[in-house]
Order: C-alpha cells, then sequence, then structure tokens
C-alpha cells in the first residue's frame, strides 16, 4: 500500500514540475521554431520563394518582394546545390528579438550555419545561410 501511495504522490509531482516548466519563452520558442520548419520546408524543400516571402513579417516584406527572394533562392541554389537536411543547433533570446539557429547541409557545402532572426513580437525578420569551410591542416605545423 505504501508503495502505491508513493507513486501517485511521485506521479503528481512530477505532473506538477512539468507544468511549471511550460514558459512564456518556450511558447516562443515552440512558435519560432514552427516558422523557421516551415521556412526551411517551402524555400528549400519545396522551392516556392514566393509562399516563403509570405511567412516573414510586415517589416521584412516591405524590404524583400517576389523578384528578390526568387533571386536570392536561385542564388543559394547555385552556390550550395540541393538542400540534404537540417538540425536545430541553438536559440538565443533577446530583449528586441530572438535568434535561431540551424546546421544544414546541402550537395556542395556539407556544412552550413542557418540564423533566422525573429521580431519582439515573433515574426521573422531575416535569415541568413553562411557555408562553413574547414580550414585544411598544414602538416608541418602538427611537428
Amino acid at each position: 500500500m505504501k508503495k502505491k501511495i508513493t507513486a501517485l504522490v511521485l506521479g503528481a509531482l512530477l505532473s506538477v514540475s512539468a507544468a511549471a516548466m511550460a514558459s512564456p519563452e518556450s511558447d516562443a520558442m515552440a512558435a519560432q521554431q514552427a516558422k523557421a520548419a516551415a521556412w526551411i520546408d517551402t524555400m528549400l524543400v519545396k522551392n516556392k520563394p514566393a509562399d516563403t516571402l509570405k511567412l516573414m513579417g510586415a517589416e521584412a516584406q516591405k524590404e524583400i518582394d517576389d523578384k528578390k527572394i526568387t533571386s536570392i533562392s536561385e542564388e543559394m541554389a547555385k552556390n550550395m546545390g540541393k538542400y540534404q537536411a537540417s538540425r536545430f543547433v541553438g536559440w538565443t533570446r533577446f530583449d528586441q528579438g530572438d535568434q535561431m539557429m540551424y546546421l544544414m547541409s546541402f550537395d556542395k557545402e556539407p556544412v552550413v550555419r542557418c540564423i533566422f532572426l525573429f521580431d519582439e513580437k515573433g515574426n521573422l525578420q531575416n535569415f541568413a545561410l553562411s557555408p562553413l569551410k574547414q580550414e585544411a591542416e598544414d602538416n608541418s605545423q602538427k611537428k
């Protein structure tokens, strides 16, 4: 009987602590991660840059039009090749917005850092993809 009571109390405590872990930050991160996943899907998987533009915030849409985002998409495909995979790396909260980072791989670039910038309301404002080059090791310096 004591074991059953202990198990019930322990279960109740775990439920309370799981509910306490939910926070405005975790909600914001989840919403922004969903927007980043939608961006990756439309821009890189489906190759529909005009649809990607619709995912961005109003301020970003003032700066980027259909022609510009299509040009960006074509340039990325030319320089990096076909998208293969991505992995979430980190999320940083700032006073005036947030930053989300993914590592991606493409045919021509095996490691690409992708940064998504969100405003304080959680709207996607900008993105940047930067290939990470591995430095060639100089055998003479190893000695």
